[in-house]
């Protein structure tokens, strides 16, 4: 399964994340880093990502995203499209959209407090949308 993983460490103790490592796994062991800073699109998806708050200190990287998509009729649009944040191995939470009409559009949005502020709410969905419109405009599922 193809997926994206996505790490975010606050490099100058600032507090909030500063940079950003993306993964583009093939599977578990295949994979190739890029670096965010190289194209407009990444730019575009770790801007997001960062606002969701969830980020390491210095050099770790034991919080991550890891995104993908699940397309069951191998049409070449995701029916649904699946976050889980990590902390470690462990789900801290998850978070998922789903296309019910294979349309393009999102039906259902599913997602808790992603921007750790202690409210689950339209600022979440939104966040939630927009990282999944960047991932399928990056074409990794």
């Amino acid at each position: 399964m193809r997926f994206l993983k996505v790490i975010a460490q606050d490099r100058s103790g600032s507090g909030a994340g500063d940079s950003v490592r993306l993964r583009f796994h093939d599977s578990e062991q295949d994979w190739r880093e890029a670096n965010a800073r190289e194209v407009a699109q990444l730019r575009s998806f770790s801007s997001t990502y960062l606002k969701c708050a969830w980020f390491n200190t210095g050099d770790e990287d034991v919080r991550y995203l890891r995104i993908f998509a699940l397309d069951p009729g191998s049409d070449g649009t995701p029916e649904s499209v699946r976050l889980h944040f990590h902390e470690g191995d462990a789900i801290a939470y998850k978070a998922a959209v789903h296309d019910l009409d294979n349309d393009g559009g999102f039906e259902v949005v599913l997602c808790s407090d992603v921007d750790n502020d202690g409210h689950a709410n339209r600022t979440d969905c939104n966040r939630v949308t927009a990282l999944v419109k960047q991932f399928i405009r990056l074409g990794w599922f």
